[in-house]
């Protein structure tokens, strides 16, 4: 006679993952854990530097290494990305084709890796918002001589020795050509990796201006 053992049924268990999925905040765990890596990066060259995804008319896509100058709180109350890029590059018409983008943030230090994705802002010479014109100033005082003088060259990339000199003797307190853009990214999607202990945390931005958790993530 065959004895059938019954076992007791054991409730499910969440994951920390699936517990908190829908949790939201104001400001968005992401922007915690970016700061810290930011901090723990500092004194490593280049861990500024990002890579920028656009989409051109086509569909194609480019893909570029850029530098992060920092964050800038908005007048809706969140927080940008703040990147500059000259008028003539293509990613210039790239983004007025198509606002939408993705970042990707890689920490060596900490093996951390974040995909910020989101739109992109192009502040120029001739906006009307009086607080865009501010934050492109401010950005444009808070450069080197060095990396303001690529704006004066006659062609992008193509250094100019006389504009080298033009731009050292005025001590660089110049006003901004129209060839310089504060880039504004706007994110609407973080994922976070960290490869050391496969950790992760997806967040999306909401249309009521607070970030919610998200349960899946896909590399």
């Amino acid at each position: 006679m065959l004895r059938r053992l019954l076992h007791p049924l054991h409730p499910c268990r969440m994951t920390s993952t699936q517990a908190e999925h829908g949790r939201r905040s104001q400001q968005g765990q992401w922007m915690e854990k970016v700061k810290v890596s930011i901090a723990s990066s500092r004194a490593i060259r280049g861990g500024n530097y990002v890579q920028l995804a656009t989409v051109d008319e086509t569909g194609q896509p480019h893909c570029r290494t850029i530098v992060f100058r920092g964050f800038v709180a908005l007048p809706s109350g969140g927080l940008a990305l703040k990147m500059i890029t000259d008028a003539r590059s293509d990613k210039v018409s790239q983004i007025q084709h198509n606002r939408s983008c993705e970042m990707v943030w890689w920490f060596s230090q900490t093996s951390e890796q974040y995909r910020i994705a989101g739109h992109l802002e192009l502040v120029a010479a001739d906006s009307t918002s009086p607080w865009a014109v501010a934050a492109r100033s401010e950005q444009w005082n808070a450069l080197s001589d060095t990396a303001k003088q690529q704006f004066f060259w006659s062609k992008p990339g193509m250094y100019d020795p006389l504009v080298a000199s033009s731009v050292a003797n005025e001590g660089g307190h110049g006003l901004p050509p129209a060839t310089f853009l504060l880039v504004l990214l706007q994110p609407s999607i973080v994922k976070y990796l960290r490869l050391s202990d496969n950790a992760t945390l997806h967040e999306a931005f909401l249309p009521d201006g607070t970030w919610e958790r998200r349960s899946s993530i896909q590399y």
